[in-house]
């Protein structure tokens, strides 16, 4: 789910209206962003709030069983902890979610699916959420959700179709997309599908009010079991999507802010906290925020994100001066984000581009020949991220630095139904 085709978000068409109604009683976060443009670094990013460098996740390698995790956390601190992921790269079977004590994913999915129904379809995956609610609502509790619209392939209701199809999208212009067409094209191009323009935009909003349309009945499953106004509400997305802004399509490609700006809202019990908030910030701070909100213990040392709280409440102007966010396709590269500038990083320590916001919000212009003491003072920004982190990325700002190497994770842990389907889904070649 990609920020700029959220109602609340400012796009003009109606994709999003139970979304947009949780927006108008939830703190909404305008400058948002994800560590990771792909489900599984960014999930992985989410749960542990560290970079991806330092979780590592990414890949065929897996999440370590020693991780400090959310779902770890809030279990020892008495919550009953539940997955519903339809999504295999958001799940156990990519070794992640492994902390939550019930989780529901490839196979109660599938034994959940009735006739008519895929099984990337939020239904069965709401009817889950609904049981396991009941029996859960009289204990603290926190559920992960993960719905797979918007994301390819885009099955959906012929409802959610009708009035978006064969109508040109808000602002289009068929000269802003360009797929396959890059500034620096490195590293192999896996395949992957490119739909006809406007079309694509069409199918894309079709699947988002989908998404949106289950967003709206786990809302309505609080509601009945009388819990709403007792629960915090968290809506996110792990990436965004491209279409070929930059070159770049689906995701886990590029780091522009069509793949890296998502969404936020946080709707706090009995919808009472509600505002606008510019400050930047990404996917690490969420689990910081959640255990300072309801002041558990958390290992500071292991965590890399800040608490929200403070931004909240009004008694801090900022979060961070730069948020981070990485993507391993079509070459690896960065993106250094302030609210100005944006700054992107090649892994081959040598290409760079410097976008100034101000006269460029689409991120077309580089102009790092005019404003080089930018550039230089976002990359040190950068060095000090990376020297952080378990495993340095100094390959992005030196030619000469090595690439870090970890040991990948055992690819027989994948077996062939799980790799059948994240082929299905465009993971794999």
């Amino acid at each position: 789910m990609r920020a700029d085709h959220v109602g609340c978000y400012g796009y003009p068409r109606n994709t999003t209206p139970n979304i947009d109604r949780l927006a108008e009683e939830s703190v909404v976060f305008e400058n948002h962003f994800v560590q990771f443009t792909r489900t599984k670094e960014s999930t992985a990013s989410l749960f542990t709030s560290q970079y991806p460098d330092t979780h590592c996740a990414y890949r065929a390698r897996p999440l370590e069983k020693s991780a400090f995790t959310m779902a770890r956390g809030l279990t020892e601190a008495g919550f009953r902890t539940g997955l519903f992921s339809s999504n295999p790269n958001a799940a156990p079977t990519a070794e992640l979610g492994l902390h939550f004590e019930d989780a529901y994913y490839d196979v109660q999915i599938c034994e959940e699916i009735r006739e008519g129904e895929s099984r990337w379809a939020p239904a069965p995956l709401l009817r889950l959420f609904d049981r396991w609610l009941g029996a859960t609502r009289e204990s603290r509790f926190f559920a992960y959700v993960h719905l797979m619209p918007p994301h390819m392939p885009y099955e959906f209701p012929a409802e959610m179709a009708a009035p978006f199809a064969d109508r040109t999208p808000p602002g289009f212009s068929a000269e802003d997309y360009h797929p396959d067409e890059f500034d620096f094209p490195i590293g192999p191009i896996p395949h992957i599908e490119i739909f006809a323009l406007p079309e694509w935009i069409n199918l894309y909003d079709s699947h988002l009010r989908y998404g949106d349309w289950a967003v709206g009945k786990i809302e309505e499953s609080l509601r009945e079991a009388g819990l709403l106004d007792s629960t915090v509400l968290i809506v996110t997305s792990d990436h965004g999507e491209g279409f070929g802004e930059h070159g770049f399509v689906w995701h886990g490609t590029g780091v522009h802010d069509e793949l890296s700006h998502i969404p936020l809202l946080i709707r706090f019990p009995d919808g009472s906290v509600a505002r606008r908030l510019y400050c930047l910030t990404e996917t690490v701070d969420l689990l910081p925020t959640v255990f300072e909100l309801f002041r558990l213990p958390y290992p500071r040392d292991r965590v890399q994100g800040r608490s929200l709280l403070g931004c909240i409440a009004g008694s801090e102007k900022g979060v961070h001066d730069y948020v981070f966010t990485r993507a391993a396709e079509h070459g690896d590269k960065y993106m250094v984000r302030g609210s100005q500038h944006a700054l992107l990083l090649w892994g081959n320590g040598e290409w760079r581009t410097l976008y100034d916001l101000r006269t460029d919000p689409k991120q077309k212009r580089n102009v790092i020949d005019e404003q080089p003491e930018i550039a230089d003072a976002m990359a040190a920004a950068f060095k000090e991220l990376a020297d952080q982190q378990r495993a340095p990325p100094l390959n992005f700002l030196d030619p000469n630095a090595k690439e870090p190497k970890l040991p990948l994770a055992d690819e027989k842990r994948v077996g062939p139904e799980v790799k059948k389907t994240l082929r299905a889904l465009g993971y794999l070649d």
